[in-house]
């Protein structure tokens, strides 16, 4: 290689750097030494850049014991948050598990009279002959399949979580599988579709009950 072009090409790496350097720069510089300090701070921002990111990119994950720890006080926690609660609502004299799990239902409502001690039942009607319907409070198979299906839910939920919570301090980042995990627990809720149709056909009766007679 001719000597004339050797130190163009060994040059070329620190004009580019120059360049580059002056393109970022408020004003070039003109002194040799802020010259040579502007060109070294170009050339080791791309480094300290490429260090940050691998820097970033690496998970550290904590101790053996914590990340056993921590899904375990979240288990143990939820456990405890139901006893407790489970505990407050026994202790109430006015709450019952049976009356929670009922619902309004209309009836037709009936005057027990007792005559030469026997009682006996009438059908109380309206000045019209039909019969009155009274709100009355009765179990509701819609509300248990609801309770049932959310108590299994709710552990379901409580199990994968704790494997997330596990994958997430070991690897830093949630388990790959979790978008199905979520579609598992979201077909989970039509358990709760009786409940649902209950409700609705419950408001659209009263929608039609509620409409005039010719």
């Amino acid at each position: 290689m001719p000597l004339s072009i050797r130190p163009l090409r060994l040059c070329a790496p620190f004009a580019a750097l120059y360049a580059g350097a002056l393109a970022h720069a408020e004003s070039p510089p003109t002194h040799p030494a802020d010259l040579m300090a502007t060109v070294v701070l170009a050339a080791a921002k791309p480094a300290a850049s490429a260090a940050y990111a691998s820097a970033a990119v690496v998970w550290v994950p904590p101790a053996t014991w914590l990340l056993y720890f921590v899904p375990l006080v979240a288990l143990f926690g939820a456990v405890v948050a139901i006893l407790v609660i489970r505990s407050a609502l026994l202790k109430a004299p006015q709450w019952s598990l049976a009356d929670a799990l009922s619902e309004e239902t209309l009836l037709p409502a009936y005057t027990e009279v007792m005559v030469n001690g026997v009682t006996t039942r009438t059908l109380d009607k309206d000045p019209d002959g039909k019969p009155v319907l009274a709100p009355q409070m009765r179990a509701s198979s819609s509300r248990v399949i609801a309770l049932m299906g959310m108590v299994a839910i709710l552990f379901l939920f409580i199990g994968f979580g704790a494997f997330a919570l596990f994958a997430l301090g070991s690897t830093g980042r949630m388990p790959d599988r979790m978008d199905s995990v979520v579609d598992f627990l979201m077909a989970g809720l039509t358990l709760f579709a009786p409940y649902l149709v209950n409700k609705f056909a419950s408001v659209f009766q009263g929608l039609a009950g509620n409409k005039p007679t010719p």
